[in-house]
């Protein structure tokens, strides 16, 4: 948040962040090409990111008794730009020590009560202290107060109808035994999936870190009131997944008990207003549109987000933030509401399995990796379209997106209509990706 110039040169950002610190942001991020194209140009954050990369080439997907359904290879690049995983908490650190040099302030431990605008400013009260800024940027996840802000309804983030058991810890925890000891002694980054009716579970490793990650995804019968983010029990876990492949076992065995979360998934509706009614707060990432963890891209489509804003903030300058914005919400709705789609699909493919069909093609159960998804560059695409899309936003024109599956027609759908799904076999034309 904060004040921005005609000449983009002079800008001055203020953030104010929930957390004490940036010392445990979380476990394991998958960071595309399509955010690793945008992270290169910031200094040397991408050099530094490639240091703690973990890089695996194959996913293999296999029933939960450790059959091999599917060897999925996965690019490691588009168009010269890696597609990484890494530790959620260091490339955190990355950005902020680079938001550092660029002169942005930081505020931790924030506890924003409310959010106003007017036609020619708006801000935030944090700890009863007002701050102004020519625009505000609400990136407070799917909790989001900014979202209720905008949308002027104050609804809660909905139970997805799962919850998933994750942990990261250290390689030597699984070197003390004949069934996992493959796994620490890999000098390849490994990623494994077991898949049951509504459960899966993953293996991930970073031989470049020397940590491992296991998560197991499975029915939620909690009330959303509880904590949607606790700590988990061994025991628990692996009573999920009770006969499954002993190696998956002995895995969970392996975790150390302070290591384990119980993480419920929430998400919204997809929602057409990321932008206020005065035009100068807007939202991005999880509070505009939570992508369950299936999909692979909400840190990228958060970072697409960003690059966005900024393009249009530069192309339209300090007198037409409000045209900026609501031209950013134009170019990015349909996208992400496909991406959130397509979180949703992937984990149905995987829990509502249709063995006869995987028999037949083991290609139903891919991860998609799509070119329209990872060779895009959301930066170069808002310069690109910037006349077509405030065309449309003041006059009324026509505008096509273009950043999204070709042939794709956009079409609204709530989280009830997928929840309706769940436990079903889909039908015919119901999964609008096609992951092939």
């Amino acid at each position: 948040m904060g004040p921005i110039q005609n000449d983009i040169s002079v800008i001055v950002v203020r953030v104010f962040e929930y957390s004490p610190d940036l010392t445990r942001q979380g476990d394991v991020i998958m960071v595309g090409s399509n955010a690793t194209r945008i992270i290169s140009k910031w200094g040397n954050v991408l050099d530094d990111l490639m240091k703690i990369k973990s890089q695996p080439d194959t996913m293999t997907i296999q029933d939960k008794h450790g059959k091999v359904l599917l060897r999925q290879p996965l690019p490691k690049e588009f168009d010269g730009y890696p597609s990484i995983y890494t530790s959620r908490t260091r490339v955190q650190n990355l950005m902020y020590q680079y938001a550092l040099s660029l002169g942005v302030e930081f505020t931790f431990n924030s506890r924003i009560s409310e959010y106003f605008e007017e036609y020619s400013c708006a801000g935030i009260i944090n700890a009863g202290q007002k701050h102004t800024a020519d625009f505000v940027i609400a990136a407070d996840g799917v909790h989001s107060k900014g979202r209720a802000y905008v949308t002027g309804i104050a609804d809660k983030a909905q139970k997805s109808g799962f919850t998933v058991y994750r942990s990261w810890f250290p390689l030597e925890r699984l070197a003390g035994h004949p069934l996992t000891a493959y796994m620490a002694e890999s000098k390849k980054d490994l990623f494994a999936i077991w898949i049951a009716e509504d459960t899966h579970a993953i293996l991930t490793t970073s031989a470049n870190l020397q940590t491992c990650t296991c998560f197991a995804t499975h029915k939620d019968t909690t009330d959303i009131e509880e904590s949607w983010h606790m700590k988990g029990k061994i025991e628990d876990m692996l009573a999920v997944v009770d006969g499954w492949d002993p190696k998956l076992i002995q895995l969970i065995k392996s975790i150390p008990e302070d290591a384990l979360i119980d993480h419920k998934l929430l998400w919204r509706d997809p929602v057409g207003k990321w932008v206020s009614e005065k035009g100068r707060v807007a939202t991005v990432g999880d509070a505009a549109h939570p992508n369950l963890a299936t999909s692979g891209t909400g840190g990228a489509s958060a970072i697409e987000d960003g690059a966005t804003i900024g393009a249009l903030v530069g192309k339209a300058g300090k007198n037409n933030i409000i045209l900026a914005l609501r031209s950013y919400q134009a170019l990015r709705y349909e996208r992400t509401s496909l991406t959130q789609r397509m979180g949703w699909e992937t984990r149905h493919r995987w829990h509502q399995t249709d063995w006869e069909a995987v028999a037949k093609s083991p290609e139903f159960l891919k991860l998609p990796q799509p070119v329209w998804l990872n060779g895009h560059d959301a930066e170069q695409y808002a310069h690109e379209n910037y006349d077509a899309v405030t065309s449309h936003i003041l006059n009324g024109t026509p505008f096509e997106s273009t950043n999204i599956l070709q042939g794709h027609v956009h079409e609204d759908w709530t989280i009830a209509k997928m929840l309706a799904a769940e436990g079903k076999q889909a039908e015919e034309g119901f999964y609008l990706v096609d992951n092939k």
